[in-house]
């Protein structure tokens, strides 16, 4: 599926302006969904195969999303996200996280990142910049909860967009007891399913905002091995 770039929007703006109208021109982009995007992806090849649990309530940035951009006098506004949970047949181990793993979507503000020329770009090492006392919004929400390991070659795609309900997790750092229970019709090959996506993601992301895809394990010590993740954030400009 092709991305357009913010100029390939301006320009198919520019020529719609031949027929229609500017409020029509700026309506038939938004229908048809033209919208640029960042994204980033980060596999076990690349990152930590094995994402440590320090304690209960601890977190690790596994994929962290280039800034979303600021584009003078226009105005940018978040439309969706994309998560995508995959584990390749080439993998060299049998899943792509251990059981009892979850995954939280966070947004980073500029200010709460450290810069350190060792470490750049700072996409690639994440985890050495962002940790959950450095992020200085403590809202998280949650993008899958997977109580069982997931085989080789499953895939798992959430899209959240700017009119789903409204669902946030805030962490209890104080609370280290687990109430949730895997329904009767959990398997081996289902994940548990995850709660309806938040707008309010969107709806607080503004420009230089990025988006971090948060890990957790059960307990302290635990391993979660994690494969590919990729986040996706769509814009309108």
């Amino acid at each position: 599926m092709y991305t357009p770039s913010i100029s390939d929007v301006f320009a198919v703006r520019r020529h719609l302006l031949n027929f229609v109208p500017a409020e029509i021109a700026v309506m038939i982009v938004e229908e048809a969904q033209y919208w640029p995007k960042v994204s980033a992806t980060r596999e076990a090849f690349t990152g930590p195969a094995s994402v440590p649990g320090i304690r209960r309530d601890g977190e690790w940035c596994y994929v962290l999303s280039p800034p979303l951009p600021f584009y003078p006098g226009a105005t940018m506004k978040p439309r969706e996200v994309k998560f995508t949970l995959d584990c390749a047949a080439g993998v060299t181990y049998d899943s792509i996280c251990s059981s009892s793993t979850t995954f939280n979507a966070a947004i980073v503000k500029s200010k709460d990142l450290t810069q350190n020329i060792l470490y750049e770009p700072l996409e690639a090492t994440p985890e050495r910049h962002i940790n959950d006392w450095t992020i200085s919004d403590p809202t998280r929400w949650l993008v899958q909860e997977v109580p069982l390991a997931w085989p080789v070659g499953s895939r798992h795609e959430l899209l959240w967009k700017d009119q789903d309900a409204d669902v946030a997790v805030v962490p209890d750092v104080n609370n280290t007891s687990s109430d949730s229970t895997p329904t009767d019709n959990t398997d081996e090959n289902t994940a548990a399913a995850p709660l309806e996506p938040s707008p309010s993601l969107l709806d607080k992301l503004d420009c230089g905002d990025r988006v971090a895809v948060m890990v957790q394990g059960m307990i302290p010590g635990w391993l979660n091995c994690v494969y590919t993740v990729t986040t996706e954030v769509f814009y309108s400009i």
